[in-house]
């Protein structure tokens, strides 16, 4: 196993030169969402590629992270609280036509809520993630903030990092696009 294998990707990890412009785009609405495509591969998955490169699995874990990545953005003022929750909620929810009753704190809506200490910090590690991946891509990187509940529907999921509610998902008719702008 190659442990540049583990960052194979599509689109591949953008160079420092990049990063300027992603973050203009990110604030003056030219992205309108940030999503991932997170892709659980181990190690094993990712080496079956030692001998030829196009048969690495391209794809990062990153689920567990993105929030509070956006979060620790907030915190340095990259981006605005109020546009981290467009890009993750309300964006979202209005592209995959969930806009009725998704990506709001509103009245009728469903209480799908993250509760974060921005006086806490986060050190993104293979132990505290909940991906089924044996790496963390982030391993290491220190953050501004704690993710610390996680509610579904008004329901607790995660407490502190553990799920304590499994398979609370619910299948929800999508209802037609809505403008993001």
């Amino acid at each position: 196993f190659d442990e540049s294998s583990k960052y194979v990707c599509a689109p591949p990890i953008r160079k420092k030169k990049d990063i300027k412009a992603l973050w203009k785009a990110l604030n003056d609405g030219s992205i309108d969402i940030v999503s991932t495509d997170h892709c659980s591969f181990t190690k094993k998955q990712k080496a079956l590629g030692k001998n030829d490169f196009r048969k690495i699995p391209g794809g990062l874990n990153g689920v567990d992270q993105r929030g509070i990545l956006l979060f620790d953005a907030v915190q340095k003022k990259k981006i605005s609280i109020e546009r981290m929750c467009e890009l993750l909620s309300e964006n979202p929810a209005k592209l995959f036509g969930l806009w009725d009753r998704k990506g709001f704190v509103k009245k009728g809506y469903d209480a799908d809520l993250v509760i974060i200490d921005p006086k806490k910090t986060t050190t993104l590690s293979l132990k505290n993630q909940v991906s089924k991946s044996d790496y963390c891509a982030f391993e290491g990187k220190k953050l501004k903030g704690k993710i610390e509940r996680v509610f579904l529907r008004g329901r607790q999921v995660v407490d502190e990092n553990k799920k304590i509610i499994e398979n609370n998902g619910k299948f929800i008719k999508r209802r037609l696009y809505k403008s993001i702008n």
